[in-house]
């Protein structure tokens, strides 16, 4: 016989209430499970919803670092820096096409990156590798180091570097270079250190213009030269130099130059801050940007005055004798060119004396060279000094004058000349605490007379003196074509 407790059973709801289920037991099992069974069911789905939302959030973030390594690589290829990444040896394993400023990418690859540093900068290298590895801050983080290239010249490639470490569960199995070419930018600067130390040590001086030619710069061999500061000459126009010696159609021809050619070269006349007027040669030339337009001129100069001078000196060494002063055999020789070619021309005559110096090997030989040197260079003042201004006395060497006497004609005019000087030489010369008495051989032969050429005029002058030497010297001898006229005026005695 049945029961109500067999017909009826209880079931405690989610929310603790005892609710009557009618039916068996079994019934009220199964309703028991099949609400787990929907409460897990709505675990499950709440915790799909949450997996989704997860799987979403990773599928972005995947998706934003996929995108950020391909702009990372996207970067690293079009860099130009290099980017290299080797292991903790240094072992090339990767490099971004930048890379072939150093080699050929696939020769590159599994070198080692040290081979490729000069010696000089090793240390600099194994610092910044060091430092990557064991993590730590280095003031070597951007240092330069020299790589040697090779490809191109081969030239050095200048880098500054930067080593960062690849961190993997706690140790550093890469790293990652960064070199940055600064070679052109160090040129540059090399360059104009050159630039600067030339134009500051330079002897020529140097002025820097605008287009409208208003001085910017000056060197300090400008100063040197001209006298002006930099600060007296900065701001104003060339015109402050100008000696007034170049009129208006020079500048015409130089300002043409410098727009058609860029460049003017040439020697002028410019004025010292003291007004001094000095010879310059001049450079002017136009310094143009990338595009061609004009920026500025540079004019550099250098004072010819001494140079000038030393052509000068130079001229009268090669010219005259050195130890008398007198015009030499070379300077005597083209006078005596002139005067033909001036006779030939106008018909004026004139005579060649040709002089030997009696007496003089003995005083060389007992008293010294230095007293003979002495007695020579008063032997030519007392010549020098006794002939006309118009007449040119000239040292052949050894005791050997010679003078040219333009318009001196006839025996009488003649005689009267080679008198004067063998009085003049022979007063006594007190040389050394040394009194010395010289004479003197004159051999005279006439244009044209005695010769109508230079070899003539001096083969018979030279055999008149060798004349007059033989008859006892301290005498003068003429010559003419057909006999030789000796006239005996004293005796050394």
């Amino acid at each position: 016989m049945s029961t109500e407790s067999d017909t009826l059973d209880t079931a405690l709801p989610a929310d603790g209430q005892a609710v009557r289920l009618p039916g068996s037991a079994r019934s009220a099992t199964l309703h028991d499970q099949l609400y787990r069974y929907a409460e897990d069911l709505q675990q499950m789905v709440e915790r799909n919803g949450e997996l989704e939302a997860h799987y979403e959030a990773l599928r972005e973030s995947s998706d934003r670092l996929l995108e950020s390594r391909e702009e990372l690589e996207k970067l690293m290829r079009s860099s130009r820096d290099i980017h290299l990444i080797t292991d903790a040896s240094g072992t090339i394993l990767q490099s971004n096409p930048a890379g072939a400023a150093l080699a050929p990418l696939s020769q590159l690859l599994g070198r080692q990156l040290n081979e490729l540093v000069f010696p000089s900068h090793h240390d600099t290298f194994l610092a910044l590798q060091s430092n990557a590895i064991e993590s730590k801050e280095s003031p070597e983080q951007g240092h330069e180091i020299h790589l040697r290239r090779e490809t191109g010249s081969g030239s050095p490639l200048i880098v500054t570097a930067q080593a960062l470490a690849v961190s993997k569960d706690g140790y550093v199995p890469y790293l990652h270079w960064i070199l940055r070419d600064v070679t052109a930018l160090r040129e540059n600067e090399f360059e104009n250190q050159i630039s600067s130390m030339v134009f500051k040590s330079a002897d020529e001086g140097v002025m820097i213009t605008d287009i409208e030619g208003i001085i910017l710069a000056v060197n300090p061999a400008f100063s040197r030269i001209t006298g002006y500061s930099a600060e007296e000459a900065i701001g104003h126009s060339p015109r402050l130099l100008s000696s007034g010696m170049q009129d208006a159609a020079f500048y015409a021809d130089f300002w043409r130059a410098l727009r058609e050619n860029g460049r003017w070269q040439g020697e002028i006349s410019n004025r010292k801050k003291n007004g001094e007027v000095y010879p310059e040669w001049l450079t002017v030339s136009a310094a143009r940007d990338v595009d061609g337009s004009i920026l500025s001129y540079i004019a550099v100069f250098s004072d010819l005055s001494r140079l000038l001078r030393a052509e000068k000196r130079l001229s009268y060494l090669a010219h005259h004798d050195t130890l008398t002063g007198l015009p030499n055999r070379l300077l005597f020789q083209d006078r005596l060119a002139q005067m033909l070619a001036q006779a030939k021309r106008s018909g004026v005559q004139f005579t060649l004396i040709f002089i030997d110096l009696d007496h003089f090997k003995p005083i060389n030989d007992t008293l010294g060279h230095a007293v003979g040197d002495h007695v020579l260079q008063e032997a030519a003042k007392r010549l020098a000094r006794t002939v006309r201004e118009c007449d040119t006395v000239a040292r052949l060497g050894g005791d050997e004058f010679v003078i040219l006497a333009p318009g001196l004609v006839g025996e009488m005019n003649i005689g009267s000349l080679c008198s004067k000087l063998i009085d003049a030489l022979g007063q006594p010369m007190l040389i050394e605490e040394n009194e010395i008495f010289l004479g003197g051989s004159f051999g005279c032969a006439e244009y044209p007379f005695d010769g109508e050429d230079e070899v003539a005029l001096l083969k018979n002058a030279d055999a008149a003196m060798y004349r007059a030497k033989a008859a006892g010297g301290n005498g003068y001898a003429i010559h003419h074509t057909k006999n030789i006229s000796l006239l005996k005026l004293k005796e050394h005695g």
